[in-house]
């Protein structure tokens, strides 16, 4: 009587176990993060300078590359970058996207509620962003230091690092009137 293991089937087994651990060891890790960040600091550098660090799964592939690719045009500003670092920062946001390389299970359900003809390049204009924060009175919104829904580190002060928990949440106090 036969066992049913051969070497040959052994030695597959064995070799996709060990691809299967190396192509999660280079998965980004996310730290803790609630929404992990790129490994290196070309995001943070390029563009925290000038507002919150958005984590790219909050936003789909697509949108990303229209955004770098509108660099002249960002939000009404030219933060225009050299060819290889707008390249590097593509590479970054395109695998860590909703729909990216590394999204897991709720980063693809962020992407699916964004309608496939759809490009949005603001996070406070998806679904997703709408649901979480369709509790938040409008007052908070025109908060001074608030001022707009997506200077997210006014509430999240670890935004940067890709955390937006609830349990880190920090209103801002109302000013008096």
């Amino acid at each position: 009587m036969q066992s049913g293991i051969t070497w040959k089937g052994l030695a597959i087994f064995c070799a996709s176990v060990g691809l299967a651990g190396l192509w999660i060891g280079n998965m980004p890790s996310d730290n803790g993060a609630v929404f992990p960040l790129p490994h290196g600091r070309t995001l943070v550098n390029e563009c925290g300078g000038c507002h919150t660090v958005y984590a790219p799964g909050l936003l789909p592939a697509r949108s990303w590359r229209k955004m770098l690719a509108e660099l002249d045009k960002h939000f009404g500003k030219d933060v225009s970058v050299l060819e290889p670092v707008r390249l590097a920062l593509l590479k970054d946001l395109e695998d860590m996207a909703a729909d990216g390389a590394f999204a897991d299970l709720r980063l693809r359900r962020i992407a699916g509620a964004v309608p496939v003809d759809a490009m949005p390049l603001r996070i406070t204009e998806t679904r997703y962003f709408k649901f979480l924060h369709d509790e938040v009175p409008p007052r908070y919104w025109r908060h001074k230091a608030i001022a707009s829904a997506a200077n997210c580190v006014a509430c999240h002060p670890r935004a940067n690092e890709g955390r937006y928990g609830e349990r880190e949440i920090q209103l801002p106090q109302q000013e008096a009137r």
